[in-house]
């Protein structure tokens, strides 16, 4: 049986392994993952220049000019002057990137190469021109060319980002402090580029839509999913770069179940976007699922605000009000509100007079309730996208709650060129032109990177900005409070 870390490794020889190179019985289904190594070394075969999809994926999708690893070439750092010392003064100064962990990357893929995947119909076909230039985008800011081969190049892309995250150069990190290992902190031998330090991301599978009355999955109101064992092979085989995280509906007939295994598996955070899986937070007929999770310490990482992203096949964005959250919350469920709820109107629940406000406000008075702290937490992954830097100029305010804030980039959403502006974030006064210039330039290098710089260069009106501890493993959250 080959190795799948030798694989991605090779670039020059051309052979394939002989069967899965993955194999494990994390669900009842047995899961298998073959790869051929050509798809891996190196970046993906280019859009075709005559197709007009692939000019869009690449203009408005990810509008890269180089690889990562061109950050740093035989002749040194490629990075100008002035980014260099931006990142060694600003980004990294009181932050190691080695301790750097994400807790929001996403995995995504079409189900070839015996990933088991799955993409609605809709995104693929050309009946439906709209959801598949939509889906084109997304996937081009990952670097994914084609159909054939797209998972493999989905995470061949990802492990280059990861690896090459930032030259050491850019660092207050003295070369002789590094030694072979395969923890947070630590270069792994044979997988890390000597030249580049990284931390962990953490990888979010995504389960299907799940009729509440009968248990079972239904495909048609699925618009994609990543299988659990996914991201768990990822995290085996690349331990230094990749933490994994589960994703369970509720609603399934076997959903306890799941949690159990997946907890005896290691994963203790699980990923719900409630909007686009047809889930209820506040429905009582998931209490015994919240307080299994709080059994098993398990952490949910639950989408809120509007979702318009993931909506090809079913979408109620009713599910994403942050108030809906009191019933697990009140079971003692640990959550982590994704991207803070920076997004869309919900009902005020607690007015009761049907009167409406924003989700980011209705998370708020959530944050600020006393019974809740301890319990209730919220990550910052696209909070620079276009249309969340409304609350982001707020968010970055609120500097109470920085303490119960985590890292996340959302990826590939940062890569997306047509969602992030590093000139709006200049017009609301959050960064200026200068540093808009060599966030712009490491856009072009590495989206990851990107990202990190983005957040970390923030300044409120009052010279406000996340701490670097934000960036870090949360103290009270896995990992770090798991073991």
């Amino acid at each position: 049986m080959a190795d799948f870390n030798e694989l991605v490794e090779l670039r020059e020889e051309e052979r394939e392994p002989s069967g899965p190179v993955f194999s494990s019985s994390v669900s009842s289904v047995q899961y298998s993952f073959s790869v051929k190594d050509k798809c891996l070394s190196g970046p993906p075969p280019p859009f075709s220049r005559w197709s007009f999809l692939g000019y869009l994926a690449q203009k408005l999708g990810g509008n890269f000019s180089y690889e990562p690893e061109d950050m740093f070439t035989d002749e040194g750092c490629a990075l100008t002057p002035s980014t260099q010392e931006l990142l060694r003064q600003r980004v990294f100064n009181d932050l190691d990137p080695r301790e750097v962990v994400d807790y929001h990357c996403h995995l995504v893929g079409h189900g070839d190469s015996g990933s088991q995947c799955y993409m609605h119909h809709s995104l693929k076909s050309w009946w439906n021109p709209l959801r598949r230039i939509k889906s084109a985008i997304f996937m081009g800011a990952a670097q994914v060319t084609s159909m054939e081969g797209g998972d493999i190049q989905f995470i061949s892309r990802l492990l280059r980002l990861a690896r090459h995250f930032v030259p050491i150069s850019c660092t207050n990190i003295n070369g002789s402090d590094l030694v072979v290992g395969g923890a947070v902190g630590v270069v792994s031998a044979g997988s890390s580029d000597e030249r580049f330090v990284h931390g962990k991301l953490c990888l979010l599978p995504f389960d299907k839509f799940v009729d509440p009355l009968t248990g079972e999955e239904d495909e048609q109101r699925t618009t994609f999913s990543v299988p659990n064992e996914y991201s768990l092979m990822l995290s085996r085989e690349y331990p230094d770069l990749f933490i994994a995280f589960g994703s369970v509906n509720p609603y399934r007939s076997d959903a306890i179940q799941r949690l159990q295994h997946l907890s005896e598996l290691g994963v203790n955070v699980i990923k719900w976007l409630p909007n686009s899986m047809g889930i209820d937070p506040s429905d009582e007929r998931i209490e015994p699922f919240y307080n299994k999770m709080k059994e098993l310490n398990m952490i949910l990482l639950v989408h809120c605000g509007e979702e318009h992203s993931v909506n090809a096949a079913y979408i109620n964005n009713e599910y994403g009000n942050p108030l809906l959250l009191r019933r697990p919350l009140n079971c003692g469920v640990k959550i982590i509100t994704a991207h803070c709820a920076s997004e869309g109107r919900g009902v005020d629940i607690d007015r009761g007079d049907g009167s409406y406000e924003t989700c980011f406000d209705l998370w708020l008075r959530l944050m600020r309730e006393d019974r809740y702290k301890g319990l209730l937490y919220g990550d910052i992954s696209a909070i620079c996208a276009v249309l969340r830097v409304r609350y982001l100029h707020r968010l970055i305010q609120e500097t109470d709650i920085h303490d119960r804030l985590v890292y996340g980039s959302d990826y590939p959403v940062p890569a997306i060129n047509v969602v992030v502006h590093t000139s709006r974030l200049v017009r609301f006064g959050l960064i200026t032109d200068e540093e808009k210039g060599s966030l712009d330039e490491l856009y072009h290098y590495n989206p990851l990177l990107f990202d990190l710089a983005s957040k970390r260069l923030l300044r409120g009106p009052n010279g406000e900005q996340f701490p670097a501890a934000l960036f870090k493993a949360h103290p009270n959250l896995p990992p770090a409070a798991h073991h």
